[in-house]
């Protein structure tokens, strides 16, 4: 029983230290009027305001509940042998999180192709009106040009996002499309891409190199997530096996 609860304690610790740690960030991130331009800075990218406020209350509320969920481990691993209350809520914490995050697979699995729909149909809908130019240092203008020149893909879907677009309209027919669009090859003419010229732009549209991505990165993604779910179902194992004994010595006791 003792080396259960050591191995449950040793554990919690680390969830509840990286709980400390992501609440920590997210109440600096949300106080600190500095954090913004130093997570930038420190990103080589940009994000605006409702982008910004995703990242910050996602790291409290992971935070805040990775923390919880340690303390109740590490008391209820600590007090194993004199009361099973924390081990009891330790056991309907990580109960409720596997039962959530099944949920958020399986409708993630059901939905996936409307849930892509609609991020495709927003990221068009921030280069049609949201997106300034290739030198602006809006949040969202810079993470568009970082993202375009790195992934080498242009717009949402293609490069025609951008015609007729408030891009479009402010640089007149000579300009269609950013030059952080371009392909810069042993031909390139500068002036042909940002006139719309097929041949001088990349084809792929972000939200496709997007995909790629995620493809490219999903065993290293389901690896993490695998990972996290044995520790979650291994310490939900252990607390049940504490819990159970420590009934088992009441009712030997009786």
């Amino acid at each position: 029983m003792e080396c259960l609860q050591f191995l449950l304690f040793g554990f919690n610790v680390v969830f509840w230290a990286i709980g400390a740690t992501m609440l920590g960030i997210g109440i600096w991130m949300a106080v600190d009027p500095g954090a913004f331009e130093a997570m930038n800075l420190a990103a080589g990218a940009g994000m605006d305001d409702a982008v910004w406020s995703a990242v910050v209350y996602t790291f409290i509320a992971i935070g805040a509940l990775l923390f919880l969920v340690g303390f109740f481990g590490c008391v209820g691993a600590a007090r194993a042998d004199r009361g099973s209350l924390f081990l009891f809520l330790y056991v309907i914490s990580v109960s409720v999180i596997i039962i959530m995050e099944i949920v958020v697979v399986i409708l993630t699995a059901v939905y996936w192709n409307a849930i892509g729909i609609e991020v495709a149909d927003s990221m068009r809908n921030d280069v049609r009106i949201k997106y300034h130019n290739e030198t602006s240092t809006d949040g969202l203008s810079t993470s568009w040009n970082n993202m375009q020149q790195q992934w080498k893909c242009c717009g949402s879907y293609n490069y025609t996002d951008y015609f007729y677009s408030n891009y479009d309209n402010r640089t007149g027919p000579e300009i269609r499309v950013p030059y952080t669009c371009c392909k810069e090859t042993e031909n390139f003419d500068k002036g042909a891409c940002q006139r719309g010229i097929q041949e001088y732009i990349h084809e792929k549209g972000c939200y496709y190199a997007l995909l790629d991505w995620l493809n490219k990165n999903a065993p290293i993604i389901i690896g993490v997530t695998c990972g996290f779910a044995v520790l979650q179902l291994a310490g939900l194992f252990i607390a049940s096996c504490l819990i159970n004994s420590k009934g088992r010595k009441k009712g030997s006791a009786a």
